[in-house]
């Protein structure tokens, strides 16, 4: 090609470099905003360990941090239940930028902005139409779910981008080059997040079976034993972690229970109901002679099917469908993109060059809901109680809500004012009233409050905790399994009980233990500081776009005084 030729299709690309300079200000402007929520702050402590010991510790020498019991460190206390990945691009982000929010965030924003690239240039290579590759782009873009995740100092914006790495590079594995990066990308994946070994099992059962994939099957099969190797072992060492998070289908009633409830968590974010629709109208389209997939695009969007399929099979073995209720698709990020590759493909084959038909879909997918599950069950109950039904609907508010793809409104909106919660205005009076070293006990989000105060957390290890004998042995602080030499306590009576402690119980211990206990404040509870799923996602000035149980308690600080000598 010349290059006047590749200088003018570059220039044909110019509507997608719109697309993705908005994809960046949406992802990018005020990053470093507003705290870290509880899951953030994990990322975030255990990359500020790694700086310190090579290796994420839960222990650092002041606060031990793991809300699971302590089931995902070993005798080392090192945290070896999830994965590392994301740890360590913190890390790297930390030396850049220095140990705060933006810093904690950049690299999986960074990662989700390269998905909004990745995507358009994956389906145009697919289908050789930048309608569908534009549309798949513009999807993406304004899908406020997407931009909750890229948002977040957590492993989903990896997951996308490496899903669709491997992916593509599946398609073009022909080569033992080719194979080998697969195996790279299939590792790194894995250990993004454990879910990722199931697009690589998808794949290999298309290499076996699928004939448009047998010149996949020798490079794929070549590069299998080395992503064993670098993964399987995991699972053994990470097992009493994967235990403490995970409930085992119990039967095959709810089975299909937790599958449905999964699809409605994906049908909610993603346009999968307008996925269904567009294949019905090019079915009907190729019986009246109407051009179809060709054959490259068929195998692609199997592949997108199945993998979305797989993922809705393994969250049903491994997940309630309580737990899918509050944590959406987050361990499944990567649907959003492959949907929105999908839906793109089918746009642009039924819009058969039609503009106005084109833009027409385009529109109601992108800044609609009827691609979603959302608007046709408007008549359910919108306060489902996810506990004691078989499936939950998630409702929205307002019928409006329910029809207009109103959050990205919202979002762009809170990119430039403040949304503060109850850890900002915790960390707030800490920094103003703590003196350094001062002892802290919180039942809730430890983690962000940790991170952005640096104080030592009393009562973190109880007892009947996994990690209880082990901490011992080491010989931690007494106040780590106590309440000893404690200064402040942060209580979020919207969670007592939430780590098997009640306050009643913490403030009897402080009596017997001759403390005066004072309410110093109290603070409104807002639940979370930046929830990455949308259904759950306070906006500005308190807005939910689903209900809420707003009715909460409010946090209580209190001062500890001890007399002379304590």
């Amino acid at each position: 090609m010349k290059v006047s030729e590749a200088s003018a299709e570059i220039r044909s690309h110019w509507p997608f470099a719109i697309i993705a300079v908005i994809g960046a200000a949406f992802i990018f402007t005020n990053l470093g905003a507003g705290y870290l929520w509880a899951d953030e702050g994990d990322t975030a402590v255990l990359a500020s360990n790694i700086l310190k010991f090579g290796v994420p510790k839960a222990w650092d020498g002041v606060t031990f941090i793991d809300s699971d019991f302590g089931a995902r460190e070993n005798d080392q206390l090192v945290m070896v239940s999830s994965p590392w990945v994301q740890y360590y691009v913190t890390v790297a982000s930390f030396l850049a930028f220095g140990q705060n929010t933006f810093a904690a965030r950049f690299p999986f924003a960074l990662a989700a902005w390269m998905s909004i690239l990745l995507v358009y240039f994956i389906v145009w290579q697919v289908t050789a139409n930048r309608w569908a590759a534009f549309s798949a782009a513009v999807l993406l873009v304004f899908s406020v779910q997407f931009l909750l995740y890229s948002r977040q100092s957590r492993y989903y914006g990896l997951s996308m981008l490496f899903t669709c790495l491997l992916i593509w590079t599946f398609f073009q594995m022909k080569s033992l080059r080719n194979a080998l990066l697969f195996a790279l990308l299939a590792i790194l994946l894995f250990h993004i997040h454990p879910i990722g070994i199931v697009p690589i099992g998808v794949l290999a059962i298309f290499t076996l079976l699928h004939r448009s994939f047998a010149p996949q099957r020798r490079s794929f099969w070549l590069a299998l034993p080395a992503i064993i190797a670098f993964t399987i072992p995991w699972f053994a060492l990470a097992r009493t972690g994967y235990t403490e998070n995970a409930a085992l289908v119990p039967s095959i009633r709810d089975f299909f229970a937790r599958f449905a409830q999964y699809s409605i968590e994906c049908a909610s974010v993603t346009p999968l109901v307008g996925i269904v629709a567009l294949l019905l109208v090019l079915l009907i389209h190729h019986r009246q002679g109407f051009g179809f997939l060709s054959s490259r695009e068929q195998d692609f969007l199997l592949v997108i099917f199945a993998v979305t399929f797989s993922y809705g099979v393994t969250m049903a073995l491994t997940q309630r469908s309580a737990a899918l209720w509050v944590t959406g698709i987050r361990y499944t990020s990567a649907i959003i993109p492959l949907v929105a590759m999908a839906a793109g493909i089918l746009i642009a084959k039924i819009a058969h060059q039609r503009a106005l038909v084109w833009i027409s879909i385009l529109l109601v997918l992108a800044f609609t809901t009827f691609g979603q599950i959302t608007p046709w069950v408007l008549w359910a109950d919108k306060n489902p109680d996810p506990e004691n039904k078989i499936v939950a609907l998630h409702v929205p508010q307002r019928i409006f809500d329910g029809l207009v793809a109103t959050g990205p409104l919202f979002f762009v909106r809170d990119l430039f004012q403040p949304n503060p919660g109850t850890v900002t205005a915790t960390c707030e009076f800490l920094h103003k009233n703590a003196a350094p070293g001062d002892v802290v006990i919180t039942n809730y989000e430890s983690e962000p409050l940790y991170f952005h105060t640096r104080l030592p957390q009393g009562m973190k290890i109880m007892k009947q905790d996994s990690v209880y004998e082990i901490a011992k042995r080491r010989q931690l602080p007494d106040y780590v399994f106590g309440v000893q030499h404690t200064r402040w306590v942060v209580w979020r009576f919207n969670w007592d009980d939430y780590l098997g402690i009640k306050w009643a119980d913490v403030e009897r211990r402080l009596l017997s233990e001759g403390a005066k206990i004072s309410d110093v404040t109290q603070l409104e509870e807002t639940a979370w500081e930046n929830r990455e799923n949308i259904h759950f996602h306070r906006f500005a000035d308190h807005r939910y776009l689903f209900p809420q149980n707003e009715d909460l308690p409010p946090a209580h600080i209190f001062r500890v005084d001890w007399p002379a000598g304590l």
